[in-house]
């Protein structure tokens, strides 16, 4: 708007400078004075509008540092902010971090070294008794299941290391009416009853072997046996 004000000015200077040649030129020599007081007010005009434009381009100046300012302001705010992020996702992953390795020590200490007897592994625990729903969450915990006979060769493989008198095995006819391997989930492959087994006595709808022969007995679910594990397949 300005510089429309002073094209304005200028062109009016202009036509007023003719004007006064004009008048100059019908008036007698010399006409400084009189050309000098015809114009002054326009050169006033032109020299308060030339301080309005100094201003204007000082205010457009200071305005430009201010936002300049506060764009710098924005910036240091949102990399003090990035910073705090970061440092806070390194303490979490630290955290998670610790967290993980606490978690897998705690795995090794619950989990029992098994070992290889024939073609499987297997953990036998002749020190801790249990019932078979105990027997069961233990040898989760070990990171196997309780252990699941599928032949007369297995089991031939594991007697030898057997010390105590009977041990869980994964059997049971809880809920069913035929005897499943809680593993697999389906009817129990191999079975080898001792004589007169299973006798189907007071809910006896568990399943472990017993000494000598280390043939298989129904017992009840809650009564204390030692078991044996086996570590899942890879």
């Amino acid at each position: 708007m300005i510089f429309h004000l002073v094209g304005i000015l200028i062109l009016a200077l202009w036509h007023s400078f003719g004007y006064a040649q004009g008048i100059v030129v019908g008036a007698p020599a010399p006409c400084d004075a009189y050309c000098f007081n015809e114009l002054k007010p326009l050169h006033n005009t032109i020299a308060i509008l030339n301080n309005r434009l100094s201003e204007c381009g000082t205010m457009q100046s200071v305005n430009a540092s201010a936002r300049l300012d506060k764009i710098d302001k924005e910036l240091k705010t949102q990399k003090f902010r990035v910073s705090a992020n970061t440092q806070r996702i390194s303490r979490n992953r630290k955290n998670l971090s610790d967290k993980v390795k606490s978690i897998e020590k705690r795995k090794r200490e619950l989990r029992k070294p098994f070992v290889q007897i024939g073609s499987g592994y297997y953990y036998i625990e002749d020190g801790v008794i249990l019932s078979w729903f105990g027997a069961v969450r233990a040898c989760l915990r070990f990171g196997g299941h309780l252990i699941t006979l599928n032949n007369q060769e297995e089991l031939d493989a594991i007697i030898p290391k057997l010390t105590m008198n009977r041990y869980w095995i994964d059997v049971t006819d809880l809920e069913v009416w035929d005897f499943v391997s809680i593993t697999t989930g389906w009817r129990a492959e191999f079975l080898k009853w001792a004589k007169g087994q299973p006798d189907g006595g007071a809910k006896e709808e568990c399943v472990s072997i017993v000494s000598p022969k280390y043939e298989m007995h129904d017992y009840p679910c809650l009564t204390a046996n030692y078991f044996i594990c086996e570590a899942f397949e890879e």
